[in-house]
This record gives structure tokens, sequence and C-alpha cells, in this order.
């Protein structure tokens, strides 16, 4: 009897332990909610959120969690945790400048701006190349951290969380790479990024060729050959913002103005 209460002790324990280690550092539900009310195929209401009061609320004490945070758990929760952090400070700092036509207007956005991210004062790069490079050395975080520019990987409408972050990743680098990507020939374009992070594509498959490839299966034996030509699209750093919506009054001046041409 004894040992088989000390057995289920055990389980129930080691259930515990499990069921903890599972957690997100913080609950990303309340940016979660953020995002799919305010993000559309990449685009973002940056002016819709900050109009509206309760859902900024909501926001900014979703930010001050992510500052005040004590970032434990396992590696995908704070996988989770920093990519969601990233954004959301990216966010933030587009909303806090509006109206705004690009991030490279500011002045130090990426290098020079502190944030306070699980109690630590950094900037986004350092928080992108001291922290999540280095710590997870995994190249897909390149298509989950969103810059706040149009050639930036879309922002899903989705937060990343411990349990989805991986297959979220995987979903984000699926469909940005194709999306990203143009063959003609054997000249293959693509984004920047591998451009700018070759060192972690190379880490990962060895070349940008072996990278692409995984991803691209139709162009694998092009790319696996070595005759292919890669080249980088220009990069367009045009704020992700999702367009005003047009008024009656805007239409009706539009109207004009053609009709007095």
């Amino acid at each position: 009897m004894r040992i088989a209460f000390s057995f289920l002790s055990l389980l129930l324990a080691l259930s515990i332990s499990t069921g903890a280690l599972a957690k997100d550092v913080i609950s990303h539900k309340p940016f979660n909610e953020i995002l799919k009310t305010y993000v559309s195929k990449g685009k973002i209401d940056y002016a819709g959120l900050k109009a509206n009061e309760a859902d900024f609320k909501k926001f900014e004490a979703y930010v001050d969690a992510v500052a005040t945070a004590k970032i434990d758990g396992t590696n995908d929760a704070k996988l989770a945790f920093y990519l969601n952090a990233y954004n959301a400070t990216v966010m933030k700092a587009v909303i806090e400048r509006l109206p705004l036509e690009s991030v490279m207007k500011v002045d130090g956005f990426f290098n020079k701006v502190n944030h306070k991210i699980g109690g630590k004062e950094m900037t986004l790069d350092h928080l992108e190349n001291k922290v999540v490079r280095p710590e997870f050395k995994d190249a897909r975080v390149h298509f989950g951290l969103v810059c706040g520019a149009k050639s930036c990987p879309p922002l899903k409408n989705k937060a990343f969380t411990e349990k989805n972050v991986q297959s979220l990743l995987e979903k984000n680098t699926k469909s940005f790479i194709p999306s990203a990507t143009k063959v003609d020939g054997e000249k293959v374009t693509t984004s920047k990024l591998f451009e700018w992070f070759a060192d972690d594509f190379k880490g990962a498959e060895g070349s940008i060729e072996k990278y692409l490839a995984k991803y691209l299966p139709m162009h694998k034996d092009l790319l696996e050959s070595g005759k292919a030509k890669v080249g980088f699209s220009e990069y367009s750093w045009v704020l992700n913002d999702k367009p005003a919506a047009k008024t009656k009054a805007d239409m009706e001046t539009k109207a004009k103005e053609t009709f007095d041409k």
C-alpha cells in the first residue's frame, strides 16, 4: 500500500513539475487578442489601436508585463516570450511616434533607443543580436521578429506561446521564403535577410542555397547544383501599417479633384 501511495505521489509530483515547466513566462493572451483585432495580412492598424482607449490600455499593460517579467521556464517558453517582446516593443515604439512613414526616420530606432525587457534595459538590436540569436541559434527567428517595415516578414495575428512557437515559426518560414523569392533561370533573388544574417542560415544548413532549397522544393535541384546565382532584393522600410479607411468626405474630395481636371 505504501509503495502504491509513493508511486502515485511521484507521478503527481512529476505531473505538477512538467505542468509548471510548460507554462509561458507571462500570459500572452492579451497580446494575442490585440493581434487578432489589429493585424490583418501582415498590416498593423497602429492608429486604430492607439485610438481605442480600452485596447490600448490592455496593450500597455502587456508591454509593462514584458518589462518586469522574470524570465524562466523551458527554452520554448523563453523563445516565445522574446519574440513577442520584440514585436510588441516595436509596435509600442511606432505608436508613440505616429504619424510615422518609416522606423528608419527615427534616429537609433533599433540601436540607440532603450526599452525594458525582462527587467533589463536594452535596444531592439541587443535583444535580437545579443539575446535571441545567440541563445536559441535558430535561423527561423528571422521570420518571427517583425521590424515594422514592409519588407519584414508579415506579423501574424497570433501571439507566440510555449506550445505553438515551434510550429508557428515553421509556418512563418514556409510562407515567407516562397513569397520573398523569385527564380529566373539560374538567377535567384530573395530577401536581404539572407544577406544580413548569412551566418545563421549557413550555420543551419551549410549554405544560403541549401537553406532556400529546404523551403523551395520546386527549385531544389538548381539551388543544390552550385549553378544558382543568388542575389538580394531591395529592402523597403516603409511602415507596415494598415492604410486608413477612406471616409465619404475623402472619396468626395477625390471625385471633385478628378472632375476639376
